[in-house]
């Protein structure tokens, strides 16, 4: 019986202290990843900015998730939410959209609380450097301060999968819309030179030209 309260005692302090050590830590945290993509801004930012676009690349899929959508999905005021087993339930709101410049992000995952998700697209090496950027506040929870500073370690994976994959998806678009642009100006061309042959030909039907009365 004593080593039983020795055993609980020791628990108590252990976690009496990782609170206390918990509430010394940081209560902010950041994320952030970055990679340079061959494509123009606004393709890339097409993809993150129109939420229905993001499943094609977007790292945070499982069999189980369920993703629903509000009347807005595109630019600010855009709303998409999942519910899921595995990674449970949330929702994020596109606070503010700069075109092909930024995008700023609400994350809500419910009980897990909030955070700040930040995207930004800047010329760099002849491509676009696109920045994923997750901040949070675990406020006075020392719990929530513990679990920030492993949570790069977890989620940074994550961020890098993503950017993989809307590199990829990203670069393909841009590829198809300069074949089809370049199928536009074939074809463009091919009628204007269409309308000036035409021009050029002289109407079958036209009146024949009337000889001026001779002066006597």
């Amino acid at each position: 019986m004593k080593i039983l309260k020795n055993i609980v005692l020791a628990l108590v302090v252990l976690i009496a202290v990782l609170a206390l050590v918990g509430l010394l830590l940081p209560k902010e945290s950041k994320i952030q990843r970055s990679m340079v993509i061959n494509a123009p801004a606004e393709v890339i930012f097409d993809q993150v900015n129109d939420l229905k676009k993001n499943e094609a690349w977007s790292p945070w899929k499982d069999p189980t998730m369920k993703l629903t959508y509000g009347p807005v999905t595109e630019g600010k005021g855009a709303v998409s939410m999942w519910t899921s087993k595995n990674m449970g339930n949330g929702s994020m709101t596109i606070e503010e959209s700069v075109p092909a410049t930024s995008i700023n992000i609400g994350l809500d995952f419910g009980s897990m609380g909030k955070s700040q998700a930040l995207w930004s697209f800047q010329p760099e090496n002849g491509g676009i450097k696109v920045t994923e950027v997750m901040a949070s506040n675990a406020g006075m929870n020392p719990a929530k301060r513990w679990m920030s500073l492993f949570s790069d370690r977890m989620v940074g994976p994550y961020f890098e999968r993503g950017l993989a994959s809307l590199k990829q998806v990203s670069e393909s678009r841009a590829a198809e819309i300069k074949v089809e642009q370049a199928a536009a100006a074939t074809q463009q061309a091919a009628v204007t030179t269409q309308e000036t042959s035409e021009a050029a030909v002289p109407s079958v039907n036209a009146a024949p030209a009337v000889p001026a009365a001779k002066t006597k």
